[in-house]
């Protein structure tokens, strides 16, 4: 993963265009209207959205490179490594297509910014994975000419396990690549560039730019070539980052012209999304729960007992996540303007906590105790009157030697109320309780 994020650090915006997104400065010249299928947003924005759900996550280790790796290449931090079939012997090639790519270093351009779809979660894809996606059977196919890159994949899969984004970058030395299929639909693109320019070939229309800027902060320019089309069953984009103008150009181009990118036989390894296990193929999910659908999962044991509930709370929403950091629950009730809302979550790293002033012990939730945490607000304040509580978190030790934290927001209870909602979690009776900085008004 470590090796996704240089690569894709490596393709930023230029300096240039991101000084005048940040200055709300737009395109000089309008565009077609965006038919990028589920487009929530279009916006000015500083750095490619989809790139954006690597960045602020914790270093994390994951066994990639135990994937299965084709016969005769030799084992390697990559997922896999593309060898020469034809071991350095003379060949003859295609002819390679010749495109426009405009120079857009300057050029302005709009950011889109999209979500994706209830439920997803991603998965690492398997050497063989790869090799079939790119059309492949025991290699990958040598038309390419990725001969030399170690290669990586993932797959964005939807709620209902269907692939919706196809990943594969790699990484020959200081040059890097990133493809990115799109099942069944255009390709959603990050930045749109103002003069990117635009082919028919084959009676699909090919967008085509090139970049040609300092984009990894070594003193010295790469040229980026991209290209992205949809041929009718696949949305392609592709982007290759090198030091040689012609490279990128060679590389950008057989993208363009190739056959056989793939969608079939790609299958979740579990649709369990309840758990991320470190050192498989999962890493990210999350997705919207009813309030029965909460209380069956494994951490509903931490929430808190529904008949204690007062009168007049109702289920709002409740939701999952998990990622590499973090297994969560979360739930929410409102009365009006009063909220009751708890967040467990299962954390996946170590964590210590040093024991601060005013920490509390489980046996000392009560009411005195929480009245001490909050305070009670009067309608003539411009507020519905009733208490509000200091945000705080309970950490419960499990016997594995692992850590839930549940943290606790009480809007409207009475003192005795809210303790007896606290202490309705089990396993609280044998942790600490730590406020936690910041106040829920």
């Amino acid at each position: 993963m470590n090796r996704y994020r240089t690569y894709m650090d490596r393709i930023q915006a230029p300096e240039e265009l991101r000084d005048r997104i940040l200055a709300g400065e737009r395109p000089r010249r309008s565009r077609p209207a965006l038919a990028v299928g589920a487009l929530a947003a279009c916006c000015l924005v500083a750095a490619v959205g989809g790139w954006q759900l690597w960045q602020g996550r914790a270093e994390t280790q994951l066994n990639i490179g135990a994937a299965a790796t084709p016969a005769g290449n030799q084992q390697s931090e990559y997922t896999l490594v593309v060898e020469d079939p034809f071991e350095g012997q003379p060949h003859s090639f295609p002819n390679i297509p010749g495109y426009d790519y405009p120079d857009c270093t300057s050029s302005d351009a709009m950011a889109a910014d999209y979500a994706p779809p209830d439920g997803w979660f991603m998965e690492v894809m398997s050497a063989q994975e790869i090799i079939t996606v790119l059309g492949g059977t025991d290699q990958v196919p040598w038309t390419l000419d990725w001969t030399g890159f170690g290669l990586d994949g993932m797959v964005t899969y939807d709620g209902e396990g269907n692939p919706w984004r196809i990943q594969i970058w790699g990484i020959r030395g200081e040059e890097g690549l990133m493809l990115e299929l799109w099942p069944g639909r255009e390709p959603l693109i990050d930045l749109i560039y103002a003069d990117a320019g635009v082919e028919n070939v084959d009676g699909m229309e090919v967008t085509t730019y090139s970049l040609y800027y300092d984009s990894d902060g070594d003193d010295a320019k790469e040229h980026v070539y991209h290209a992205h089309y949809f041929d009718g069953e696949m949305g392609v984009s592709f982007s290759c980052n090198s030091g040689e103008a012609e490279t990128g150009a060679r590389l950008t181009s057989l993208v363009v012209g190739h056959e056989g990118f793939t969608a079939e036989g790609l299958t979740p390894e579990t649709m369990d999304a309840d758990h991320l296990h470190l050192g498989t193929a999962r890493l990210y999910g999350s997705g919207e729960l009813t309030q029965g659908e909460a209380y069956q999962q494994e951490l509903s044991e931490y929430l808190p007992d529904k008949d204690l509930l007062p009168d007049g709370f109702t289920f709002e929403r409740a939701q999952w996540h998990f990622d590499e950091v973090e297994d969560s629950l979360s739930i929410l009730w409102c009365r009006g303007y009063d909220n009751i809302s708890v967040r467990v979550e299962q954390l996946l790293t170590p964590r210590t906590e040093e024991k601060l002033p005013g920490n509390l012990l489980p046996h000392e939730v009560d009411a005195q105790t929480l009245e001490g945490l909050g305070r009670y607000v009067d309608d003539d304040q411009g507020d519905t009157p009733g208490w509000r509580y200091d945000t705080f978190t309970v950490y419960c030790q499990e016997t594995d030697g692992g850590t839930v934290a549940v943290t606790w927001s009480i809007r409207g209870l009475e003192p005795e109320q809210a303790a007896d909602l606290v202490k309705s979690v089990p396993t609280a009776k044998e942790t600490q309780v730590h406020p936690v900085t910041g106040v829920v008004d």
